[in-house]
């Protein structure tokens, strides 16, 4: 919790109170920076919808007709066209039939200042071939923009990328003068074109000159702002600090699978059950799955070293197709589970399986009497439940109606079809069986994490797709759902990029002209192998509990042409070390994230959903488009590398600024007291406030938490928590100024935002506008304070982050963490009883497209230092490598260099505590009477 430190202004800070004035002067005088606004098009209302209300589908693959697919529809996402040429710029795009006359899209924007703007659109350019739509602004009820996009060729029908799709992304645009306040921007289609018309996203800005390029957005200012500082790290008063001795909270502590502490649940092929009655000899001793099978069990029979499947991580899953079977009085894989007492689990991805009423009850009765405690569930990828067919004909949901009903009208539905088709599977009451189900959603994983928490899943699983955004955060979401409802983690890799995979059997080796569209499999194709190891490693760290590989038959191969020898193929050898690191270090600690955001139970939002809408039919809002925004900077710089040519090494693994040291919980009447294990709250998109939660939080900050809010998440709370009291006028700058302590004075302008006004009673100003007013508050209560920014959503007129977020960001996390890393890395930290095991992940050097083998830039090395803030280094021990490193005692830090596209992993040893060492600048605290700094 917040430490009651007293404030002390440095020499060096006294010098810029001097210079405020003058810093003020210029800030005023610097000219406005220009406005970008950026639209995606999947994000406009007047979506075409199915009979449930979900968005109609128009993926490029299938190209429909207007029969098929009227209006716009959800074209992705993306598929081989899309993302061999990077890909949409966020995760989908709108199209429209070729044979549509009549469509229309809309949004409700705001233009923060007069003048001259280009409308700009990015959409697909079909070669010698017209792909007709509109694009229009309305203004105070009149027209005062049009313009026809895609009458004529942008590009030579001989590019490279148009000659291989018949297609290629382009930019568009043309001039049109709007005025300051609200506008209407369409997307219309009027009459037939001669191609499909697909729409990716739109940009309306005064900047005359700039050209956008690729899927890469603009510098918004809050991005620009915490570029500077990433590439400064000028030292500022932190508004929170770590303290290395305080216990780690019980609430992290992972249940166990089991009994133990980590799982490697594998897909075992049947042949090994039907070879167990075979002498050791003559066969496997160990569960396995490997192609070709025979060369399998030609090479291993009866040896006890195996790669892989010699491990006592591994846990058999069986599919469900195979379950009466197997579960059959006298099997092989009864008689092992027995001998074994080995944990299992049941996958049932687009399975089923029938039973008689006796094979029924009798398999029910050991699933829930004898192997209960061995049965760790039913492994469901992609998927909760895989009922879905039977959920959608039962549900029909209003997009108008509240989240929290959406949810819970869910929450029924899967209730009654999972109790269906459990009973129907076992010839009993079952129930919905909610505590053994392991769902590993993909999409919507953020969406559901907590929810599956509260429904009573005891495991919650994930899978991540090599060009989902930010890890980091997706598991942010799980692991914080995890914590609050007291359950385990599960990863479920699958080395997918898009519609393709890597792999190197013949099995899943799909090439040739059936698809040329659509599922590209081979050994060139999908993610780096890069990405699959820093996947493994990077989970296993952050603390799941079990990792189940989705392709766990790919792992040897006999390659060829030539007689070669059956051998490890490249994902087995990577598979085949980690294994052997697990082994080697079970102690791997507890993830360290000292800051939590607080979002509503149904918030509903991913960045990855599919088809496209919270919960299916949920529009866009200003909530959804203020959680992107805080979340993604909160991981800077995500929202920047997002732009990027997609590759499952930029975009999904990002070298965050302030570490992995996020959680995400919600504000739900179960498992509040989750939030005593964090040291700040961050509370993201909108709320509706319960007395309940009011005291809840009350008490949290008066225990010494840190509970950072804006106006249009205050409504339900009280002037004595907030030390303020809104009025109702609103105003209006583009400016602000820093009155903590910092090293330098931060250019806080940026695009005009509406504040709220206050009345302090008894908060006082940390940021405020050029007039005066305050922007950003703290007011102590009890132990720890209430940070309150007066932006609502945090939001610029653009919905964009402002840089007075982003600055108040810099201060509450630039000091979180306990330890001192600097280098261009991913880093993550783990507490363990005797210091800290820190992961390193260089993210730099590697580019590997969707198709086609990886270019590695090996200049891409990255030297790291780590120092310990308040504490000494005794010893530093690098486990990746087995290898000591060498302390610097004059500096007490590491030093270590990591190659492009590797890892690290640092486990150091405390000493006995330092001296303290006292920041460049005190940290900051607002007691009433050492209000010493620049303003008061």
């Amino acid at each position: 919790m917040t430490p009651n430190l007293t404030f002390q202004l440095p020499l060096r800070a006294t010098l810029l109170l001097l210079l405020s004035g003058a810093a003020l002067a210029q800030t005023a005088q610097r000219a406005a920076p220009p406005i970008f606004l950026w639209y995606e098009a999947e994000n406009m209302q007047g979506l075409s919808r199915d009979a449930r209300n979900e968005p109609i589908l128009n993926p490029s693959w299938i190209d429909p007709p207007r029969e098929r697919a009227p209006g716009w529809g959800i074209s992705g996402p993306g598929v081989s066209a899309e993302w061999s040429q990077g890909g949409e710029s966020e995760w989908n795009s709108v199209a429209a039939s070729a044979d549509e006359t009549r469509a229309a899209l809309f949004q409700e924007i705001e233009i923060p200042r007069s003048g001259r703007y280009r409308v700009w659109v990015r959409y697909a350019d079909w070669a010698k071939r017209t792909e007709n739509f509109s694009v229009r602004l309305v203004q105070r009820g009149r027209e005062i923009f049009r313009h026809e996009f895609g009458a004529r060729d942008l590009l030579d029908p001989h590019d490279e990328v148009s000659m291989y799709w018949g297609w290629a992304f382009v930019w568009d645009g043309a001039e049109c003068d709007l005025v300051k306040g609200p506008a209407t921007l369409y997307l219309e289609i009027e009459k037939r074109a001669e191609a499909r018309r697909q729409v990716d996203c739109l940009l309306i800005t005064n900047d005359l000159n700039f050209r956008p390029e690729g899927r890469r957005k603009p510098e918004f200012p809050a991005l620009r702002l915490l570029r500077e500082w990433s590439e400064k790290r000028t030292p500022v008063a932190p508004l929170l600090e770590s303290d290395p001795r305080a216990p780690v909270p019980r609430s992290w502590q992972r249940p166990k699978l089991a009994g133990r502490d980590f799982l490697l649940p594998w897909n075992i092929a049947p042949e090994f059950w039907k070879l167990y009655d075979r002498p050791p000899a003559d066969r496997p001793l160990y569960p396995f799955n490997a192609e070709p099978i025979e060369e399998f069990i030609a090479k291993y029979k009866g040896k006890r070293d195996v790669p892989i499947f010699s491990s006592p991580l591994i846990a058999p899953v069986i599919y469900i197709n195979e379950l009466p079977q197997l579960l059959r009085e006298g099997s092989p894989f009864l008689r092992y589970l027995r001998e074994t007492r080995a944990p299992f689990a049941v996958l049932i991805n687009y399975g089923t399986a029938q039973m008689s009423d006796e094979e029924g009850r009798s398999a029910w009765r050991l699933l829930t009497g004898e192997l209960r405690d061995q049965f760790l569930g039913w492994i469901s990828g992609e998927s909760i439940g895989h009922v879905w067919g039977e959920v959608a004909q039962e549900l029909r949901l209003s997009p108008t109606a509240p989240r929290r009903d959406l949810l819970e009208a869910y929450h029924r539905a899967y209730t009654r079809a999972l109790e269906r088709k459990w009973s129907a599977l076992f010839h009993t009451p079952t129930g919905p069986m909610w505590d053994k189900l392991i769902v590993a959603q993909s999409t919507s994983s953020t969406a559901y994490a907590h929810a599956l928490g509260r429904w009573g899943c005891r495991i919650i699983g994930l899978e991540t797709a090599a060009v989902q955004p930010i890890f980091a955060l997706r598991l942010g979401f799980t692991r914080g759902a995890a914590r609050q409802y007291g359950a385990a983690i599960l990863y479920y890799h699958a080395p997918n990029f898009g519609d393709t995979a890597t792999t190197f059997t013949k099995q899943q080796n799909f090439a040739g002209p059936d698809y040329f569209y659509h599922t590209r499999y081979g050994p060139t194709m999908g993610p780096s192998l890069s990405w699959y190891r820093k996947s493994l490693y990077y989970y296993y760290m952050a603390g799941v509990s079990a990792i189940y590989f989705e392709q766990g038959f790919d792992q040897f191969f006999k390659p060829g042409p030539g007689d070669h020898p059956f051998q490890l193929n490249p994902l087995g050898r990577i598979t085949d070390e980690f294994v052997r690191f697990v082994e080697k270090h079970p102690e791997r600690g507890i993830p360290y994230t000292p800051v939590a955001f607080l979002l509503d139970p149904a918030h509903g939002w991913d960045m990855t959903d599919y088809p496209h809408l919270p919960f299916g039919v949920s529009p866009i809002n200003r909530s959804d488009r203020a959680l992107r925004e805080l979340l993604t900077a909160a991981y800077y710089p995500a929202p920047a590398v997002e732009g990027e040519p997609a590759t499952g090494d930029r975009q999904a693994f990002v070298n965050s600024i302030f570490g992995d040291i996020f959680d995400v919980l919600v504000a739900s009447a179960e498992g509040g007291e989750a939030l005593d294990a964090y040291r700040a709250l961050i509370v993201g998109g909108r709320i509706a406030w319960t007395p309940e939660w009011e005291r809840r939080l009350t008490s949290y900050v008066e225990s010494g938490g840190t509970l950072v809010l804006n106006a249009a998440q205050a409504a339900g709370l009280s002037p004595e928590l907030l030390g303020l009291r809104l009025r109702r006028e609103m105003r209006e700058t583009d400016r602000a100024e820093c009155l903590l302590p910092e090293a330098e004075s931060p250019d806080l302008s940026g695009q005009p935002f509406r504040y709220q006004l206050v009345e302090l009673r008894g908060a006082q100003t940390l940021m405020r506008t050029p007039s005066g007013d305050p922007l950003v508050t703290s007011h102590r209560l009890g132990r720890g304070r209430v940070i309150f920014c007066a932006i609502p959503d945090l939001l610029g007129e653009d919905e964009r982050l402002t840089t007075v977020a982003a600055h108040l960001l810099i201060h509450l996390l630039a000091e979180a963490t306990p330890v001192e890393i600097n280098g261009e890395v991913e880093r993550a930290i783990n507490r363990t009883e005797r210091g800290f095991v820190i992961t390193l992940i260089n993210n730099n050097g590697v580019f590997k497209p969707q198709q086609g083998l990886a270019q590695v830039d090996r200049r891409a090395e990255v030297a790291v230092t780590i120092k310990l803030k308040r504490q000494k280094i005794a010893t530093a021990n690098e486990w990746t490598e087995n290898a000591p490193l060498e302390i610097d005692h004059r500096t007490d830090e590491i030093r270590l260099r990591i190659p492009p596209g590797d890892l690290r992993i640092v486990e150091i040893k405390v000493g006995d505590p330092a001296v303290h060492r006292a920041p460049a600048l005190e940290p900051w605290t607002n007691r009433r009477h050492e209000g010493r700094y620049r303003g008061q």
